[in-house]
């Protein structure tokens, strides 16, 4: 394009001297009569596109940066070379009310102090009175005078998908696709606090533990009238003769591992391991989610299915058999209560399985819905949707299919045959008419008759919704349908807190679920999606290109997600914010986090490909991911067994990486059978699952990096790949990330003011390695590790564990056992989560624990204990010596136990007790015990149970 020809007339003078005069506006409304832009020298018909900007996150640009409540108004400038426009617009479309407004910009004599270089347009954005989405882009205009024809160019969002917001790019052609957001969610909205604190853990049942033999399915059953049944453990064809737990997941594409293609097309949703919910149980009450930090336990679908995944399912109101009844639920969520845990249910509520009582393809079912034909196909007596159009449940689907046929039912006139709807044609899986009413009052609008209220009431807290898109699209996709606004009401209702959480799975932009009324909170598949391109370094072979982007079955160019691509500081700042700008505060302070789950492949298998195929690098990634995740806004979340790096790789099949049943493999806990999986000596040697509790133990430990706000950007340098962000609130937390293979300083600045408010003199301490920092003149200055980084709190805001309480302390012979609880509180009662204990011994009553006596050290135990206990033993322990256990986080805050001394639980030493008080019955007890030779643990443990219900003092050796 031609340059501009600046004409300096006398007119053009005149009006930058006038607005010069003005005074420079505040937000608030325009004068009157504001100033025109300057016109004259713009008559040439030619918009110079390199001067003109936008910026969302710019409050020079845009008035309110990010979301915003009805009733608000919100101002828009546009810059533009000096005296280049001689109009401009803005086009808002609101996505509530699919309605265009043109607003008039005009030209912002106030604001615009630049007399030679650039000029500043605006208009002021009324949201409205109603939650909505607004997207809007600017329309300039460059006409009139001699020249000719006009030039009418556009300023739109450069890349919506993945980095929508922020600056945008110049387009000749009209394009609304390309439009920048405004989220308008509702005052009121509220999103329970349990999960914008929350630590999450998914659990897939099948593959996670077996707590309960008896409930294995068996193979051979039933299932959709396949030939072979189902098969359990891969236990076919003479592999794994003895049924162990942790063998190898059969591939059903038979390109590696077992092979299970050649029986009946493959095995995917037919080959159980029998993981229950009693395993869940043994794993509360070992204490293995406490350790770890975990206070959300996410669980795929639990109700009565066909399949091992249960995300067809037959019978809502009743637990799968292979997974245990009512009573198991019931148990599950007492021992959840007892660890502070809450649990979110998977609602499959978009279909069914074929195989159920609803739809009957099979007519298994009779008229009451019970299961009358397990073996095999029964006899049609029009019970079902697809029996007969006298079935209750014909009005439930769609008859016939209306775009994805799933197959055909004998239901018409004269049982004629006709198509079915089915979630993307699988036969399996018909779709429901979720606006109908009878569905309606089956899955939330009947009380405690409904699935939601219903598994409420029995103690779940929140529900996650399964291809919840496909129910209801939304609000502002389409404002009649009430499906989620009736579900939230109806599942809050079922509880006094009324803290019930609404989720719901959505790959893409989850923005029209957010606005108050539908979902808390969503899988954030965008935050997943930004972590892996930040933490990818380069990559070759099958699913790469240029060594700079990566594509599986999940993330690739056609996909939500995207291909997986390197990105710099910048890039990745960018990406945090487009998400920050869309979705409402509360909201985006309970994402679920997630880094995979049983719909992707695996966190080190992908951090595997995309870092050159490096292994040990990938256990690295996993870290970083982690140190990222647990101090950025929304939950964390792990994949059952990424704690410890479980991974069976994906497999290429048909040009793409595929991750089902790959990533659904069984935990390898060390008392199951077998040995394909196993934490490995890489994730082992690199910590894996300690340096998961460290950083739980970090969150847990400062509430500012539970739910206080976010600052993105505050070190941004792509050159030698530095990024910093902070979370503020009260107290401030700082973090910086390095992802060059070389350190380098970092420097946050500007720190004095708001929202930092870290005065100078103030002491910050490193949570990674208890380094320490002072503030000074507003800055500090930190060294970051190569692919590492830095966590500095307020060191004297860092919560402090509770001492460890309950703590035996037994001698039996010339041994001193110590056993205690874990600790799972602060000070303050708040939860916490201590990373090790240390262990104390002196001789006097009053000691202070120091590095000068401690003589040994306990960490948490990487599968669980009995009961939650630890113990530890002083061999040959001397005599009259007293002791004390500490409990530390990972900023290093502690607590330590009252000095104690061991009671005896020897013969000889008891049997001089009746002189101190203790009665006979003691005596008996413990030789009982000590005869028995029951385990020392257990006997201390239940020895000072029995005193401390009888009140007795206990003796001193």
């Amino acid at each position: 394009m031609e340059n501009k020809v600046r004409l300096v007339t006398l007119a053009v003078a005149f009006t930058l001297i006038l607005g010069s005069m003005v005074p420079a506006l505040a937000w608030g409304s325009p004068p009157a009569n504001p100033p025109t832009a300057p016109s004259l020298g713009s008559a040439n018909c030619d918009i110079q596109w390199g001067e003109v900007l936008h910026d969302t996150f710019d409050s020079d640009y845009r008035s309110i940066v990010g979301p915003t409540t009805p009733g608000n108004t919100v101002k828009l400038r546009l810059r533009v070379a000096q005296s280049d426009i001689t109009s401009a617009r803005v086009r808002v479309w609101d996505d509530r009310t699919n309605t265009q407004t043109y607003h008039d910009m005009a030209w912002d004599g106030g604001f615009d102090t630049d007399a030679t270089t650039y000029d500043w347009w605006y208009a002021d954005i009324a949201v409205g009175s109603q939650p909505t989405i607004l997207y809007y882009f600017f329309e300039i205009n460059d006409a009139g005078g001699a020249c000719g024809p006009p030039d009418q160019d556009f300023y739109v969002d450069d890349d919506v998908k993945f980095y929508g917001g922020g600056t945008g790019a110049m387009s000749d052609g009209y394009d609304d696709s390309r439009s920048f957001q405004i989220t308008v969610y509702d005052a009121g909205f509220d999103v329970p606090e349990w999960m914008q604190r929350g630590v999450v853990y998914q659990i897939f049942p099948d593959r996670f533990r077996d707590g309960d033999a008896s409930n294995n399915p068996a193979a051979g059953r039933f299932a959709y009238d396949r030939t072979n049944g189902a098969i359990t453990r891969s236990q076919f064809d003479g592999n794994n003769s003895s049924g162990d737990w942790n063998y190898t997941v059969c591939d059903p594409r038979g390109l590696s591992g077992i092979n299970c293609s050649d029986i009946d097309g493959g095995f995917y949703g037919d080959n159980f391991y029998g993981g229950d919910l009693q395993g869940i149980i043994d794993k509360i009450d070992q204490g293995y989610f406490d350790n770890l930090g975990v206070s959300v336990l996410y669980l795929n679908p639990i109700f009565r299915s066909p399949s091992n995944h249960k995300y067809d399912t037959a019978d809502y109101l009743t637990i799968d058999p292979d997974f245990g009844d009512l009573a198991d639920f019931q148990d599950l969520v007492a021992a959840a209560n007892d660890h502070g845990i809450q649990i979110i249910l998977d609602g499959v509520f978009n279909h069914t399985s074929s195989d159920s009582t609803y739809f009957d393809y099979y007519s298994r079912y009779d008229a009451g819905g019970n299961l009358t034909s397990p073996s095999g196909p029964g006899t049609d007596d029009n019970s079902g949707g697809c029996e007969g159009g006298i079935s209750p449940y014909y009005s439930w689907f769609y008859f016939p299919a209306t775009g994805n046929p799933g197959g055909s039912c004998n239901n018409g006139v004269g049982d004629a045959p006709q198509t079915y709807e089915a979630w993307y044609g699988y036969g399996s899986l018909p779709k429901l008419q979720a606006n109908s009413t009878n569905v309606r009052d089956l899955i939330w609008n009947d009380g405690l008759n409904s699935v939601g209220p219903y598994w409420v009431d029995q103690g779940a807290r929140g529900w996650r919704f399964d291809v919840g898109g496909d129910v209801d699209p939304g609000l502002t996709n389409d404002p009649t349908n009430d499906y989620w606004e009736g579900f939230r009401t109806a599942v809050r209702a079922a509880t006094v807190s009324g803290d019930t959480v609404t989720l719901g799975e959505e790959w893409g932009d989850a923005s029209a679920w957010l606005l108050g009324h539908e979902w808390d909170s969503v899988m954030n598949y965008r935050f997943r999606s930004a972590l892996l391109s930040w933490l990818f370094t380069g990559c070759s072979g099958d699913g790469c290109s240029g060594g700079t982007a990566f594509e599986d079955n999940d993330s690739n160019s056609g996909s939500s997600s995207g291909s997986i691509s390197i990105i710099n500081s910048s890039q990745f700042n960018a990406r945090l914010l487009s998400i920050w700008e869309d979705y409402p505060p509360m909201a985006l302070k309970a994402m679920m986090n997630l880094e995979g789950s049983h719909d992707t492949n695996r966190l080190r298998f992908l951090l595997k490909k995309t870092n050159n195929d490096s292994d040990s690098d990938a256990v690295q990634r996993m870290k970083e991911w982690w140190l990222f995740a647990f101090t950025y806004p929304g939950a964390p979340t792990l994949y059952y067994g990424d704690e410890i790096g479980l991974n069976h790789d994906g497999v290429w099949a048909s040009g793409k990486w595929e991750d089902d049943p790959y990533n659904r493999v069984p935990y390898p806990w060390p008392d199951a059978s077998g040995s394909t999986y196993s934490y490995d000596a890489t994730a082992q040697s690199a910590d894996l699952q300690g340096f998961a509790r460290h950083m739980a133990s970090t969150r847990w430990s400062y509430r500012t990096l539970q739910d206080g706000d976010v600052q993105h950007g505050l070190i941004i340098n792509d050159a030698n790949k530095l990024y910093g962000f902070a979370r503020t609130g009260s107290p401030t937390a700082l973090i910086a990330l390095n992802r060059d293979t070389s350190s380098h300083s970092a420097t946050f600045s500007g720190l004095n003011a708001a929202p930092y408010n870290l005065v100078n003199g103030t002491v910050l301490v490193n949570a990674l390695d208890g380094a320490t920092y002072t503030v000074s003149g507003g800055s500090v200055m930190v060294s970051v590790n190569a692919t590492w980084g830095v966590v500095l709190l307020e060191q004297n805001q860092v919560e402090t564990p509770a001492a460890p309480g309950d703590l035996s302390v037994e001698r039996s012979g010339a041994d001193v056992t110590l056993t205690w609880p874990s600790v799972t509180e602060d000070t303050g009662g708040g939860r916490e989560l201590v990373t090790y204990y240390t262990i104390h011994r002196d001789s006097s009553s009053s000691f202070t624990p120091d590095a000068g006596n401690q003589i040994g050290i306990v960490y948490p135990p990487t599968y669980g204990s009995a009961d939650s206990l630890h113990t530890y033993t002083d061999s040959g322990a001397p005599v009259g010596e007293y002791y004390s256990v500490c409990a530390y986080n990972a900023p290093g805050k502690c607590s330590c136990s009252t000095p104690q001394v061991p009671t005896a639980v020897g013969l000889t030493t008891v049997a001089t007790a009746p002189a101190r008080g203790v009665e006979p019955l003691g005596i008996v007890l413990v030789a009982i015990l000590v005869g028995l030779g029951a385990a020392l643990p257990l006997g201390v443990w239940l020895l000072r149970r029995w005193r401390q219900s009888t009140n007795l003092p206990q003796a001193k050796s």
